[in-house]
């Protein structure tokens, strides 16, 4: 074996040390790596895990608060479903009271500087 082989095979050896050496650095970065981005993600799952527990929290309140409304436009509903029946007894009470409508015609009316007037517009002469 010749000078240039052996220093050929050194320099073979060498060069298979280098990418041994290299690849073990690398790995040791790339589990420093995962352990960081590991790290990075775990924060990131929290982060949005709070910030779900707030959305969820704020739409429980949402849907209270429609709950609510809702309760207080059935109650409103209700009272003016009274308030019309109401008014259609008061109406039919005054058609039997009042079948021709004559009293509503006939009623006077207060101006505004309080004195009274009839339908024609002339003061009531009754004081």
């Amino acid at each position: 074996m010749g000078t240039g082989q052996v220093v050929a095979i050194v320099i073979l050896v060498v060069l298979v040390l280098a990418v041994v050496v290299a690849l073990a650095v690398f790995r040791r970065r790339s589990a420093a790596q995962r352990q960081i981005d590991a790290t990075r993600y775990r924060q990131e799952a929290a982060s949005r895990a709070e910030s779900a527990d707030r959305l969820e929290a704020e739409a429980a309140e949402r849907a209270a608060r429609a709950q609510r409304e809702q309760e207080q436009a059935a109650e409103l509903a209700e009272m003016a479903r009274r308030d019309r029946e109401l008014a259609e007894k008061r109406g039919a009470q005054a058609e039997k009271l009042d079948p021709d409508g004559r009293f509503d015609a006939a009623r006077p009316t207060t101006d505004s500087d309080g004195e009274t007037q009839t339908q024609n517009g002339e003061a009531d002469i009754r004081r």
